[in-house]
Formats: structure tokens, sequence, C-alpha cells
């Protein structure tokens, strides 16, 4: 078996995005959130599973390319109560990508809009419109440090090829080709981006609210 790929991540971290270009390869797996059903049966599979064990399954099936090459992507809240499913121990030499936000406020500020208007990706609708909150913005920062340390605690730093989302905007393909030489492929990884839909939803709204909250000494 081909090795795998875990994309441990956080929300608003450029995940969806980093997974599609991944899965534009052709080779190098097609990392989706296989552990929410909710999401799977909302954007592609009306069907999913919501069996943990299914969901592992869907991970080799689902999740891999031609090649022998699995992904899968996740959240330290989509993992923490999964009936004894352990994707990190049972998924088998599975190399681990974690991505990183440095910009910390601007994560927690697209967080908190999207818990107001339930709009995950730029092509969403909106259920409402965003309103400022602080408070809102305060416990976004505190959910993100928690899902931060869950990984910290988890992880082996040694095991992990460190991405950040910075790095990620400035140089896609650049970080794509990291990714491969984890893996060994000797096949090119190109991204196609013609099936890359993921688009930045970052706005002056969002720019505002990060302006204001650093202002209000948050």
């Amino acid at each position: 078996m081909r090795p795998g790929l875990f994309v441990c991540a956080t929300p608003r971290s450029g995940s969806n995005y980093l997974c599609q270009l991944l899965a534009s390869t052709g080779v190098l797996g097609v990392p989706r959130e296989y552990f929410n059903p909710v999401g799977r049966r909302a954007y592609d599979d009306p069907e999913y599973p919501d069996d943990p064990r299914a969901q592992l399954a869907q991970v080799f099936t689902t999740g891999a390319t031609a090649n022998g090459v699995y992904a899968v992507k996740a959240h330290p809240f989509q993992l923490r109560d999964l009936d004894g499913v352990d994707p990190l121990v049972e998924l088998p030499d599975t190399l681990l990508v974690r991505l990183r936000r440095l910009g910390r406020l601007e994560q927690a500020v697209s967080w908190a809009r999207v818990q107001q208007t339930g709009q995950f990706r730029a092509g969403d609708p909106a259920a409402t419109e965003p309103t400022y909150d602080a408070k809102l913005v305060a416990a976004s920062l505190r959910f993100l440090d928690d899902e931060e340390a869950w990984w910290d605690a988890r992880l082996d730093p040694d095991r992990v090829l460190e991405v950040t989302y910075e790095d990620l905007v400035a140089d896609p393909q650049r970080v794509v080709d990291r990714v491969a030489a984890l893996v060994g492929l000797e096949e090119p990884a190109e991204i196609d981006p013609a099936v890359v839909t993921v688009r930045v939803q970052r706005d002056a709204t969002s720019r505002r609210w990060v302006e204001r909250y650093a202002s209000e000494g948050g």
C-alpha cells in the first residue's frame, strides 16, 4: 500500500483550499473531511454514513487516487467522539501534514463570521449578514487555541510536515511539491487550477473586524 496523507488542520486555516489543490494533482489522494458526515452529505454524498467505521473505510476508497495514495483531512473537534475509532492510530503508514494559520486573529474573525452566516465556502448561501461581535471573536480565539493544543498533545513534531496558510496563499505549487516530496512520489504533482473551486472569503468586512478588535484591546 502506498503511504497516506493526514491533513491536520483547524477551521479557517485554508484547509479546503489545500485539499482541493492536492486532489487536483490526481496523485496525492482526495483529502476531505471524512469524519464530518453532515458536511459530506451537504457537499458530495447525500447517503454518507454516520458510522465512524464506515467513514474510516471511505478514506481508502473515496479518499484514494489511482496510484494508491489515500488522504484525509480533519479538525480536532471532529475526532474527539468517534465511538472508539482513532484515525491517527488506525490509518497505517500515514504521513502527517499540519496546516497552521499564523494570523490567528484573522482566522478567529473568519470563524466568528461562519458561526453567524453558516457560509463555510464562498459559494455557500449566507443565512444572515455578519455583525461585529467582540465576544464571539474572543470565543473563536479560545476555540482555535484549544484546537491547536489538541494537535500539540497528539502529534510528534518530528513526524509532521509543517505548512502555513500564508505560504499556501503565496505559492501553492511549492507547498504541493513539499507534500509530494514527503510522500516520495516519482511522478509530477502538478496543480490543475481548473478543478480548484475554493476562493478566498476574506474581504473588507473581515479587515474591519480585525482592526476593530485589535484597536479595542482584544
